[in-house]
């Protein structure tokens, strides 16, 4: 296989866009209100408060004053008269009115000798959720399609299970069961922006979120209603946001969106996993410009940090916020990795030097990987037909576990059938004997007759900066359990740098001419 002569020179730049993520949690409350001894029995209504737990959405801030007039939320009251259940409150309608305070049409009674368990909802519906009438009242959300205007978008929320005596206001403590997702762009910090005048986000736009799903309630965590969202699907059509200019202070693009919990990646051969493009251009105080664009920047995998705790946010879960941090770094780029796609990279098994064939398809040609491009490679073919490669062309990969470890190698299936093909059609896995099957370019079994050819990227393994001869050729895999893609890209100084050497002259010529006046 003809090998790269320079990664550096790759045909391309791959502008880093760093991203720093921050996760918050919203906290469990179980403060339960017990029997007020001081409190009076003039009024013996039974009355309601509320409280949102621990993060913001819009209107609907920590505490019970996070609502606005107008809002209404369902409740179920449940009651005990040794051992006489009644239901007197079933999908009940509670209105805001002003100041913490809610009312409620036909007015219910306190009975001193009754016990009582409350649930809630919000928003009041009569179509979107149900409640089970058995003794666990779980809440079901047959079918929820999240708008793509955050406008329009509901905090839907599940109250705690609330057992309060008789004569206290019933405080219904709210949890949210969406995620709350939100995008700020800012420029790195470590960016010298000394000649730079501005940069400006000429456009970012949001893939690949799914938009709809189904809530199905398990359980009762200390009264703390427990669920999860299956059957997620569709996609949302989320704006693109164009044309912000950026400083070193977080600007936010996209702000209290109220998603579908999801997996952020798919397991599938030919994944649609989301992800971010983004174009921006620097503006220099000469007055030139230059223009980078960003496509595919993966969510999935990235390092969260909430309080003292990192770790890859691989999905969003209910009731968490995550806020995403895009730093914009164009002084250092994405290195580009030399790849073999047909098992024509062999390795020694004995000294661990690379082998090498001539050969290298899908078609004859250079192949390279770029991180940033996770579901592609690029090969370098003939695409005028003259015999020489002419232009780097795109080839979708595609994921599957062919030897067995629990991760998925990528490779070409130019059959379609959703497998890792046989690319160059030798019958032969190429496993060396006595190899590492993440380093050899097979599927790990030499007596597989049908060997399947996976992709090999060429990556500094030693971390001396240069990838050379003494650098090993690795799968290239992802872990089906957080989407992480291995191994991890590799960063390199992007500055345009100069040199300059003058070279003899080709030939010096001796040249007589006599002038004549």
């Amino acid at each position: 296989m003809k090998k790269l002569k320079n990664m550096k020179t790759a045909l391309k730049l791959s502008l880093i866009a760093g991203m720093i993520l921050t996760v918050s949690s919203c906290q469990q409350n179980g403060i339960l209100h017990e029997i007020d001894t001081n409190a009076s029995r003039s009024n013996a209504y039974i009355e309601f408060g509320n409280y949102v737990n621990t993060m913001t959405r819009a209107s609907k801030t920590v505490g019970n004053g996070g609502f606005v007039v107008g809002d209404t939320m369902a409740v179920w009251g449940i009651q005990n008269t040794d051992g006489e259940i009644d239901v007197i409150f079933n999908n009940q309608d509670v209105r805001y009115v002003a100041d913490g305070s809610w009312t409620y049409d036909n007015k219910k009674l306190w009975n001193i000798g009754s016990t009582y368990m409350f649930y809630g909802v919000f928003p009041y519906s009569k179509t979107l959720y149900t409640m089970s009438e058995d003794n666990n009242r779980y809440v079901t959300i047959a079918e929820y399609t999240t708008p793509d205007d955050p406008a329009q978008q509901t905090d839907l929320m599940i109250s705690e299970r609330r057992d309060v005596s008789p004569f206290n206001t019933v405080d219904m403590f709210f949890h949210h069961i969406l995620s709350n997702v939100n995008i700020y762009a800012k420029i790195s910090d470590a960016l010298d922006t000394t000649g730079i005048a501005d940069i400006t986000i000429k456009s970012i736009k949001i893939n690949n979120i799914h938009s709809t799903g189904h809530y199905e309630q398990t359980g009762w965590n200390q009264d703390r209603a427990e669920g999860a969202w299956t059957n997620v699907r569709n996609y949302m059509q989320i704006p693109a946001k164009t044309d912000v200019v950026i400083t070193k202070t977080a600007t936010a693009l996209y702000k209290d969106y109220l998603m579908i919990p999801q997996v952020l990646f798919s397991t599938d051969s030919r994944p649609k996993d989301a992800s971010v493009d983004a174009t921006f251009k620097i503006t220099y105080k000469d007055g030139t410009t230059s223009t980078y664009i960003k496509n595919g920047i993966r969510l999935a995998g990235i390092t969260g940090t909430s309080k003292s705790t990192s770790r890859a946010i691989s999905s969003w879960q209910p009731n968490y916020r995550y806020n995403y941090t895009l730093a914009f770094n164009p002084q250092k780029a994405t290195r580009i990795w030399e790849a073999d796609g047909d098992g024509s990279i062999q390795i020694d098994p004995v000294t661990g030097d690379t082998i090498t064939k001539a050969d290298d398809t899908p078609h004859p040609g250079i192949i390279k990987y770029n991180p940033d491009e996770p579901d592609k490679v690029y090969v370098y073919e003939d695409t005028d037909g003259d015999g020489k490669p002419d232009t780097w062309v795109p080839e979708e990969i595609i994921w599957e576990d062919v030897d067995g470890d629990g991760k998925l190698e990528a490779g070409f299936d130019r059959d379609g059938d959703g497998h890792i093909d046989d690319v160059d059609g030798d019958d032969d896995t190429q496993q060396q004997p006595g190899g590492d099957s993440d380093k050899d370019p097979s599927d790990g079994n030499p007596n597989n007759p049908e060997g399947k050819d996976v992709i090999l990227i060429h990556y500094d393994s030693d971390g001396d900066g240069d990838i050379d001869d003494d650098d090993e050729w690795i799968q290239l895999q992802k872990d089906p359990d957080t989407g992480v893609i291995s191994p991890k890209p590799e960063v390199e100084d992007a500055a345009i740098e100069f040199t300059a050497t003058v070279q003899e002259w080709e030939q010096i010529y001796t040249i007589g001419h006599e002038l004549h006046i």
